[in-house]
């Protein structure tokens, strides 16, 4: 356990400071590009980079995570098995380029976002190819390779955008931009696997693909209806209420994005470990992914609390209420989304770790099934708020059903004494911000209440010695 706990560090570490790149990278761009050019401007952007995004996963369709399961599990393998995967990515991406050029004609977009969709196709295509060498990166637990990449890709776009945007050049002539710092990642993520694996699984090989779209199939409808749930509302705003909407409600979703960052690194950094240890070591893998829960939990409850008093201080700092203030009921919304998203997704990791993903593909299609139902009735009338309100609901209902999925045994970690307590105190916090109207002074106490109580008594020294020292397995 003592490896394990090291390497679950090790790798949580850089795939924190990739994930944080990226998402700051990206962040930096929507504030600039919000700022600079007003709602309008940002809606369109919001709603081809949303569309890019979604073409992106059909291209992936699974076959990232299922490359980097794969090869930390037969890494004598990993040429083969590469080769393989890589040849049904061409096609995917081939596919999921003619999808992305073809949607703006089957709906209602603005002449200018229509534009930028266009644009963004070939930054679809090479992101693809990065995803895919990124995989096979951690599936060695070579998570520092995509750590530098990233690093130089995403640091060369910011110069270059920094740069034009203060110029005020229209948005649609920084578009290639992307194109160019996805195609640099891509030159440099293929050296780095060549040098790992050799140049053999650069080719054509086509000899397994039933087996592998059977292997792939469950992975890629979960990944693509996990983003369609989460993100169809930007598009559906898109089509039924304009650019300026959709501007007000990525302002406020892009802050959700950025706090729910720790989920995306430790769904990276757990992965492997997790899989491995579920054929392993089966006791084990139960203590990490309990842990991983209440971990996950007890970060969530403040979080959501800051989010929830402080959005329009939130809004404010980083767009200007002035012109975002739409955008702060909203982010209050979401606060109550993140803390969803970070109860659920520690379960979801085990559906996915115990080889069940057709249960976590199984609920995403119907959560995104529901998700568009109720969009089709609410945005029309209730515009951005309601799309919040319809999010909200369906983000609760992926985490019952991601919880319930797992063995019953499980649910006694969401009344364990421990949790309840923390729970109860967070109770309390809340109601004494509501009667002081969250005054900056009351919320400094509440942390000061807060922390030690979720560390001391959230955290058993079991737990404690599992994150920092060695310790006696323990059954659970």
């Amino acid at each position: 356990m003592q490896t394990d706990r090291v390497t679950i560090w090790r790798n949580s570490l850089f795939v924190f400071f990739s994930q944080a790149i990226r998402l700051l990278t990206a962040v930096f761009i929507a504030v600039g590009i919000a700022r600079f050019y007003g709602p309008e401007v940002f809606g369109q952007f919001s709603i081809a980079y949303t569309i890019a995004t979604i073409c992106i996963v059909i291209a992936d369709f699974g076959f990232d995570v299922l490359l980097t399961s794969e090869i930390s599990k037969k890494r004598t393998q990993a040429a083969h098995i590469s080769k393989k995967y890589f040849s049904m990515k061409i096609i995917f991406a081939l596919v999921s380029s003619i999808i992305m050029i073809a949607i703006p004609s089957f709906q209602t977009f603005s002449i200018q976002s229509r534009a930028l969709i266009y644009t963004l196709t070939l930054f679809v295509v090479f992101t693809t190819f990065t995803n895919f060498f990124n995989a096979l990166f951690r599936g060695f637990e070579k998570f520092e390779y995509e750590t530098k990449i990233s690093f130089i890709t995403n640091l060369f776009l910011l110069i270059l955008l920094s740069i034009f945007g203060v110029l005020k050049i229209p948005l649609i002539y920084l578009m290639p931009l992307f194109v160019l710092s996805k195609l640099l990642g891509v030159i440099l993520s293929a050296q780095k696997a060549i040098s790992l694996v050799g140049s053999n699984f650069i080719g054509i090989d086509f000899k397994e693909w039933r087996g592998i779209i059977n292997q792939i199939l469950i992975y890629g409808m979960h990944f693509l209806f996990g983003t369609l749930f989460f993100q169809l509302d930007t598009i559906l705003l898109g089509v039924w209420k304009g650019d300026h909407d959709v501007g007000m409600y990525k302002s406020a979703f892009n802050v959700m994005l950025f706090l729910l960052l720790p989920a995306d690194i430790a769904f990276s950094a757990l992965l492997p470990v997790l899989s491995r240890l579920y054929f392993e070591n089966s006791e084990k893998w139960k203590i990490l992914s309990r842990l991983y829960f209440k971990i996950f939990l007890l970060t969530a409850l403040p979080i959501s609390m800051i989010v929830f008093f402080y959005s329009e201080e939130i809004i404010s700092t980083i767009y200007g209420y002035k012109f975002y203030k739409e955008a702060v009921p909203v982010l209050k919304i979401f606060s109550l989304v993140i803390l969803l998203r970070f109860i659920g997704e520690p379960f979801a990791l085990m559906i996915t770790t115990s080889k069940r993903q057709h249960v976590r593909m199984i609920i995403v299609i119907f959560a995104t099934i529901v998700s568009f139902a109720l969009n089709f009735f609410v945005i029309p009338i209730y515009g951005l708020y309601g799309a919040a309100l319809v999010s909200l609901g369906v983000n609760l209902l992926v985490a019952v059903a991601y919880i319930t999925a797992n063995k019953f045994s499980y649910l006694k970690w969401l009344f364990e004494l421990r949790i309840f307590t923390v729970l109860s105190v967070t109770a309390l916090l809340v109601v004494l911000l509501w009667y002081f109207h969250a005054q900056l002074i009351v919320l400094l106490i509440s942390m000061m209440i807060y922390i030690p109580i979720a560390y001391l008594v959230g955290l058993s020294y079991e737990d404690r010695k599992i994150i920092f020292l060695n310790f006696t397995l323990k059954k659970v």
